[in-house]
């Protein structure tokens, strides 16, 4: 099974990368059918296909090859790219497609889209730098695609192999659960802080200042390290790396959030004053 952030480390995929590569799909866009019929009539003519390849899977297989090209072009890649290329291989599974059929397939794709792009951009340092993230999103296809047919095969061989991948799978939508939880708790909190933030800095017109002024800047750091929690699940969810250092901000805007307590309040005691500068 392939994992988004291991990929993106393995191959390192970089964001400007992705993004100078989906540049180019308002001008490639236009080669989308093109692109589908090409690569259904090469299936056609190259492959014996099963006899269970009918109309009907004809017309959802087009259909599946039009969402790999727009993929493939249009510079995002993330976690749905990687479960669409599972699906998309557990289609070809279903319906008999072999991984040497398979391989020619993305050979094709690869070899068609690339003399598409050498033809519509005529600047040699931008194509070059496109086609170098071109061929290592189609090297990421290919490797995904074809791990499938192998953790199949191993499937049939190895009971543990799939107990494995239940448990994991399993593992992982909880997971993933879990985090949708943390997010939507995460954003009502903010909402809360921000809210308690606007009745605190209205307090100031009519209360003492010093002590609003105290809570203000309380609440609004709160909701600093709210918005940097929030971040930070929506990058794990998104499939990003987990940061040891939004632990090590979210203990400093602490410390600061206490530190600014002791200097505006006057009744402060020493000992509290010295605990405080100790953690610091």
């Amino acid at each position: 099974m392939k994992y988004y952030r291991n990929i993106v480390r393995n191959y390192d995929v970089k964001e400007s990368d992705l993004k100078e590569l989906g540049s180019i799909w308002e001008q490639m866009s236009k080669y989308s059918d093109e692109f589908t019929t090409d690569m259904s009539a090469f299936v056609v003519k190259n492959f014996k296909l099963p006899e269970t390849y009918s109309t009907e899977i004809t017309d959802e297989y087009k259909a599946m090859l039009g969402k790999l090209y727009e993929r493939v072009l249009s510079g995002r890649f993330n976690n749905d790219y990687v479960s669409f290329l599972i699906k998309f291989s557990e289609f070809n599974l279903a319906y008999s497609i072999n991984q040497e059929m398979v391989n020619s397939l993305i050979s094709y794709a690869r070899s068609w889209i690339h003399e598409k792009i050498f033809q519509n951009i005529p600047d040699d340092f931008q194509r070059k730098g496109i086609l170098m993230m071109f061929h290592k999103i189609m090297d990421i296809t290919g490797d995904i695609i074809i791990s499938t047919y192998y953790e199949d095969i191993i499937k049939k061989y190895s009971k543990v192999f799939s107990l494995k991948n239940f448990i994991v799978d399993i593992s992982e939508r909880f997971s993933l659960f879990m985090h949708f939880i943390l997010v939507a708790i995460l954003i009502f909190l903010t909402i809360a802080a921000t809210i308690f933030f606007g009745y605190d800095t209205l307090g100031l017109l009519s209360k003492n200042t010093e002590h609003v002024l105290i809570t203000s800047l309380g609440s609004l750091l709160i909701i600093w390290v709210l918005v940097e929690l929030l971040h930070t699940e929506i990058q794990i969810i998104k499939g990003g790396k987990f940061k040891i250092s939004i632990f090590v901000g979210v203990a400093l805007i602490a410390f600061v959030r206490d530190l600014l307590i002791l200097t505006l309040k006057q009744e402060t005691d020493s000992i509290t004053t010295y605990f405080v500068l100790a953690s610091i």
